[in-house]
């Protein structure tokens, strides 16, 4: 069974469009759909077999008069966050307006925005609503989504994953850096958000096979002799050992024991927990030190 995905306009987050089949829409189509912001256009982005956390109801295709109403909207949006970022200062408020959304049926005013602190912003709102004549929701958002919001250039040159593809969020640790053979340098893989890069999430797989290795470092046995292991590179299915001062690289095959993917496809369901544990408290206790 394949569902339709689409993206809202506001946040460039992935949907589940509900009611409405794979053959009936393409890629790009513009749809009208019934989500907890009101009625609002989404843009398809096609068919996947993968369910989507956030959903919407299709209520139909965007006509002429839809897309006409909708850049109206964007219009209103603009000058509302002019108006909205004049208030802000004016009350002293510490956040930072990133943007505002007006969704098709004009129910309410949505105005992200981003802190550090929770914000009273009651009296913000009060002078909005007096404004603006309209509801005011106020949504505080992460710096995460607010580079998936606004867009941004990465450091491969291209759009964050967040703003091309990603769904949802996946927590970044020093972890993947570490198991991925990359230097301890944070910020040689911090995105544009200010965190570390989410495409680190997506190598993970490619190195699960450390999981079931001993730790660098660590003495193991082969054919007989006692061998010090000093690298495992997953992606060139290499290992190297050490014993005294001559070095020896074999394949992982040939360290591996039978049946090792059993144990491969756990590791993948626990994420390597075991490794994990002891890398954090390794991490720890380096800091506290």
């Amino acid at each position: 069974m394949f569902y339709i995905k689409a993206k809202f306009e506001d946040t460039n987050k992935i949907l589940q469009v509900e009611g409405v089949w794979e053959g009936d829409v393409k890629r790009g189509d513009l749809l009208v759909v019934k989500s907890e912001k009101g009625e609002e256009i989404v843009r398809v982005i096609g068919p996947s077999k993968e369910h989507s956390s956030l959903r919407a109801l299709f209520l139909r295709r965007a006509k002429g008069e839809d897309i006409e109403r909708m850049r109206e909207n964007e219009h209103m949006a603009g000058e509302a966050m002019e108006i909205c970022k004049r208030k802000i200062k004016e009350h002293s408020l510490d956040m930072k307006l990133i943007k505002t959304y007006i969704p098709l049926d004009r129910s309410k005013v949505f105005f992200y925005y981003l802190s550090e602190h929770r914000v009273d912003f009651r009296n913000l709102v009060k002078d909005l609503a007096k404004v603006l004549k309209k509801r005011i929701e106020m949504r505080q958002v992460g710096v995460r989504d607010a580079v998936q919001m606004l867009g941004w250039i990465g450091g491969c040159g291209d759009l964050p994953c967040c703003v091309r593809f990603q769904e949802e969020f996946s927590s970044v640790s020093l972890r993947d850096i570490e198991e991925q053979n990359l230097p301890l340098s944070p910020q040689k893989f911090t995105g544009p958000c200010g965190r570390l890069m989410c495409c680190l999430v997506f190598e993970r797989d490619n190195y699960l096979i450390k999981s079931i290795f001993p730790e660098v470092s660590s003495e193991l046995c082969f054919e007989g002799a006692v061998y010090k292991l000093l690298h495992v590179d997953p992606l060139m299915g290499k290992v190297l050992l050490q014993r005294g001062d001559s070095k020896r690289e074999l394949a992982l095959e040939d360290l591996l024991p039978k049946g090792y993917e059993k144990a491969l496809e756990h590791c993948r369901k626990c994420g390597g927990c075991c490794r994990r544990n002891t890398f954090e408290y390794e991490i720890t206790s380096g800091v506290e030190q």
